[in-house]
């Protein structure tokens, strides 16, 4: 290789991504919430989606067990909740408005979109498990503007 580690990572900044905050429940009991910015589109038939996460510190196994998720596609209004999910405090959904959406994930209902859904497939790349997901669920604001990450910031439009 003729490149570093954080020229790699430098080089990832210029693709602008929105930002998500997946969800889940810990052993069915209590809500597990993480900023990901690693969403992508992945088939319209059957409908799948796709995020990943790093297997340090992200709650990757807690994730993988639980087998159901919430994609909540943040709105440009919600970077609190992106600060909150990216955050490392033990309960994040402390004082965090949501409801529980059809398969037992928490949902945030200002969201831009929210992708409900089941573990599809895991694969495991490098050092992050890419979540492969069935979409059962999904409800959508498109008159809403995205909440976008670029070179390290978020830019305002």
């Amino acid at each position: 290789m003729t490149f570093d580690a954080l020229e790699f990572r430098s080089a990832l900044g210029c693709f602008a991504t929105g930002i998500t905050v997946v969800t889940s429940m810990k052993d069915g009991r209590s809500p597990l919430g993480i900023t990901v910015n690693s969403f992508s589109s992945v088939s319209l038939d059957p409908p799948l989606v796709l995020f990943s996460l790093g297997h340090q510190g992200n709650h990757c196994q807690e994730f993988k067990d639980s087998g159901v998720f919430a994609i909540n596609i943040l709105s440009s209004e919600q970077k609190y909740l992106c600060d909150r999910f990216a955050s490392p405090l033990d309960d994040r959904f402390n004082g965090i408005e949501h409801k529980i959406g059809e398969n037992g994930s928490p949902v945030f209902e200002e969201s831009l979109a929210v992708f409900e859904c089941q573990t599809h497939e895991t694969v495991e790349a490098g050092d992050h498990l890419i979540f492969i997901c069935r979409v059962t669920n999904v409800t959508s604001h498109p008159e809403k503007s995205a909440l976008l990450f670029n070179k390290g910031a978020f830019p305002v439009l």
